[in-house]
Parts: structure tokens; C-alpha cells; sequence
């Protein structure tokens, strides 16, 4: 398996804080299954600008090696939305040096600017893959619609997709999430100790889908080629309006108590 959402570079952002750390979740990541990981650490402007970030790759890339780990690492980076895009774009790691680069929102910035920032990403060529979808309870599902439409590739973090929100399972069921990813960050805290909600998602999805998300999608992303989203179905309106409704109600808690 292919995750391209993982914190496991040390010593670059909230990930591990030392090498030892990034080895043990590495071991972790390769019992359960992974051969790639993406170290897409925060790029946060005025907080996580990369100090040190090729540095370190280069050391756990080595360290992978004298220890033989059979997993690749790539780099890349989780930018958070900012205006300022076009003057750190060229710092910013894409993901494993494709076109295709990770983007969280900064707290419910409004949907209006979302896009437009997508906009501008996508007539610079890049892919946008945004980040664990299942956290903005303010952007409904016509409007992620809307996004996969311009072809933003929606990802959403395994834990909330093996129990999701009403409009996370939504969103999952009917096609619109191309990539499901960790998101890890330490031991103990999202880490890749997550053998029962592999087995539990493959199980819901059954196993092509669970492939596809898992597997054939990300590893697209370090290979550079298309991923087409086929949305299956389109809600009524009355049917879209109660799961974002609700949604939001689910998603405030989980920003709340586990982000």
C-alpha cells in the first residue's frame, strides 16, 4: 500500500521529534502492509517552513537503508491555505515530485476562497489533493461536488472512514473520495498501529474498492498520472441537506476533542 499522508519525517513539524521514533512508526507502517510512504509534513508559513526538511529526509533515507527496511520514502508536504502560496510555491515539497500537491484548510475558511485558491492552483498546473475532507463541516456536499468537478482529488484520513460521519460516509459511498490515508504523526497518536481498521475498511468496501483507495490511487500520486473521480450518485436535495446538517455536528466534535 501507497500512503501519501504521513508525518513520520522527525524533527520538521508536530511528527516525531527524533529518528528513532520515524523508524519505529516505519516498522509499523511495513507490518501492516505499506511499501510507500509520502513524508508530507506541515508547511504552515511563519510556523513549519521546511527548516531542516531535506536534511532529515536524507538521513531517514539512509537510515532506511543500512537497516534494510523494505519501504520507500517520498517527499512532499501538507500545505496550509494561505494566499501567500505563490511566494513559498517553489519551497514547497510536491508530492514525491509529481504535479499533484497536498492542501489543508486554515480553521472553516469560507468555501468562496477555498475555491478560488484551488482555481488558481489547478491553471498552475498542479493536481490539488485536499486533505482529510471529513474535517470541514461548513463545506457541503454540492460543493465538494463542485471541487472534484474542477479536479480536486478529495482524501479522507482511514480512521473517520472506517467510522465515519453521516457526510463523510456519504461522501465515501458515492464516490467522491479518491484516496483514503493516515495521517500519522507519532507513536501512540495516529500512528500506523492500524491493522483492525484495515481489516474492518476492506471489509465495508470490499476489496477492489478498498485497492483502489488504499493502493491504485496513491501510488497514481507518486507515479505522476491521472486519477479520475466518478461520482456515483447525486443526492436530492433534501437527502443533501441532512447530511451536511448533521455533518456538522459530528465534525465540530471530532475538531473539538481528537484533531
Amino acid at each position: 500500500m501507497v500512503d501519501i499522508h504521513s508525518h513520520i519525517l522527525f524533527g520538521i513539524d508536530d511528527g516525531p521529534i527524533e529518528i528513532e521514533e520515524s523508524i519505529d512508526m516505519i516498522r509499523q507502517a511495513v507490518s501492516v502492509g505499506y511499501t510507500d510512504i509520502v513524508c508530507s509534513s506541515h508547511y504552515l508559513i511563519g510556523r513549519f517552513e521546511n527548516l531542516n526538511y531535506d536534511k532529515n529526509f536524507e538521513i531517514l533515507k539512509n537510515r532506511i537503508l543500512e537497516e534494510k527496511i523494505p519501504l520507500n520514502i517520498h517527499k512532499g508536504n501538507e500545505f496550509a491555505l494561505d494566499p501567500e502560496f505563490s511566494a513559498h510555491e517553489n519551497r514547497i515539497n510536491k508530492m514525491a515530485g509529481s504535479r499533484y500537491i497536498l492542501v489543508e484548510l486554515k480553521d472553516e475558511l469560507i468555501y468562496g476562497a477555498c475555491k478560488s485558491f484551488f482555481k488558481n492552483v489547478i491553471a498552475k498546473g498542479y493536481i490539488p489533493i485536499f486533505a482529510h475532507v471529513e474535517r470541514y463541516p461548513h463545506i457541503k456536499v454540492q460543493e465538494f461536488r463542485e471541487l472534484v468537478d474542477m479536479g480536486v482529488v478529495l482524501q479522507m484520513n482511514i480512521r473517520m472512514a472506517v467510522n465515519p460521519i453521516p457526510k463523510a460516509k456519504y461522501l465515501l459511498e458515492n464516490g467522491y473520495i479518491s484516496i483514503i490515508a493516515t495521517d500519522s504523526h507519532r507513536m501512540g497518536r495516529r500512528d500506523y498501529n492500524i491493522d483492525e481498521y484495515l481489516k474492518k475498511l476492506e471489509s465495508s468496501l470490499g476489496r477492489e474498492l478498498f485497492q483502489v483507495l488504499m493502493e491504485e490511487n496513491p501510488r497514481k500520486v507518486i507515479e505522476d498520472k491521472e486519477i479520475v473521480t466518478e461520482i456515483k450518485y447525486e443526492g436530492d436535495g433534501d437527502e443533501e441537506k441532512k447530511v451536511n446538517g448533521i455533518g456538522r455536528i459530528f465534525s465540530n466534535l471530532f475538531n473539538k476533542f481528537f484533531k
